[in-house]
């Protein structure tokens, strides 16, 4: 089923569709805020890692929701620190009117209530750029936790070959043993165990089977499709090892501070605090961000190396089995080798195949970790 994806409401006169039966879904910019061409990539069947981004800023309901509280906050003109503070003032003012003399008890609450509204007027560092600040936050993350999905689709996709593949060899195992036993030369022992180890690679199957399945229709949701649709899932990129040769955590250390949206947050907090305890608050804060997300960054490049360092030693021992898979092609074309050792050698073989793969996708994850820490998401500590 393909998407139907159409642009917001006030451009609904240019609406474009694409073929086929689907639920309709809106987009979150007007027509003119793409090309022709990124605007039908985004609309056709296929999902595609580098188009992540762009589907959840267009397709997201989260996204959706923020920019329609943007919006509604640049209408009511909830614009600078000082507008945000006055509504606190205002409502004082309105406390202080209700005080009359007649009733102490009520009088007594009209004061407090209206000292507690002047104090959240003085402590009040949230503006319209906080909250865009915010939101593009948590949209970044949206595309992060979209990516990360993605990967660990393609994950599971390569466990499940794997386990599928195993299972090849432990049924033909199990039956030879069922064999041996009827020629004495294994016991029920042997038979029973040859058994539970298929039976255990077969709930291991159904599982990965289940969590592929969730694991998609999770993107799906993400990206803007309904849960039962099928779009095409393209493979993850290649790992760009040259990216990985030109990291530098001290270098990178200036970018992923200054794109940190934690410490952007903070820093805007304080351009708009009055109160002395606040600034010195916030101040204690943006230290303690700086800090940590050069520790971050530090710590996520690490894991690229132990990411990088598995993967070599994956290829390694890839190319070992290759070379027995060789010899055992070649021996049982001979009729030198029994079936049984040949799917014992080939699941070998596909073993350490797919394990190079899903290393690969580890090594791809760490990489796309440290860019997001580059990016705006290292890890800041609070706000």
């Amino acid at each position: 089923m393909r998407k139907w994806k159409q642009i917001s409401a006030f451009c609904l006169a240019a609406a474009l569709t694409v073929s086929g039966p689907a639920a309709t879904v809106w987009a979150g910019s007007p027509e003119f805020a793409r090309t022709p061409e990124e605007w039908s990539r985004l609309r056709d069947n296929v999902m595609d890692y580098n188009e992540l981004a762009g589907l959840i800023h267009e397709y997201n309901v989260t996204v959706q929701k923020n920019q329609l509280d943007i919006n509604d906050k640049k209408k009511d003109d909830r614009i600078t620190r000082d507008q945000y503070a006055q509504y606190y003032r205002d409502a004082a003012n309105d406390y202080r009117d209700m005080i009359t003399g007649d009733d102490p008890v009520s009088d007594a609450n009209g004061a407090a209530n209206a000292n507690r509204s002047e104090a959240l007027a003085d402590n009040n560092v949230e503006d319209l750029k906080v909250y865009q600040l915010t939101y593009d936050q948590e949209e970044a993350n949206l595309v992060v936790t979209a990516q990360s999905s993605m990967v660990a689709y393609f994950q599971q996709k390569y466990e499940l070959e794997s386990a599928k593949s195993s299972l090849e060899f432990l049924e033909a195992a199990y039956q030879s043993a069922l064999v041996r036993q009827n020629a004495g030369m294994a016991t029920q022992a042997d038979v029973l165990g040859a058994l539970e180890s298929v039976q255990s690679t077969q709930a291991s199957i159904d599982k990965l089977t289940s969590s592929v399945e969730e694991t998609r229709q999770k993107l799906c949701v993400m990206l803007g499709w309904k849960y039962n649709d099928t779009p095409d899932i393209l493979e993850i990129p290649a790992v760009n090892m040259e990216r990985i040769a030109a990291m530098n955590p001290d270098t990178d250390k200036e970018s992923a501070l200054s794109s940190n949206y934690t410490l952007k947050i903070n820093m805007r907090k304080l351009e708009n605090a009055v109160g002395d305890v606040t600034k010195q608050t916030l101040n204690r804060t943006i230290a303690n961000n700086e800090q940590n997300i050069g520790s971050d960054l530090t710590k996520r490049y690490r894991a690229v190396l132990q990411a990088k360092a598995a993967y070599d030693q994956a290829g390694a021992e890839l190319a070992l089995e290759s070379k027995n898979m060789d010899t055992a092609q070649r021996k049982y074309d001979l009729g030198a080798l029994s079936k049984l050792d040949y799917l014992k050698q080939k699941n070998a073989f596909d073993t350490k195949n797919l394990a190079i793969k899903t290393s690969e996708l580890a090594l791809f994850q760490a990489v796309q970790n440290y860019d997001d820490a580059v990016n705006g998401l290292a890890s800041a500590g609070g706000l």
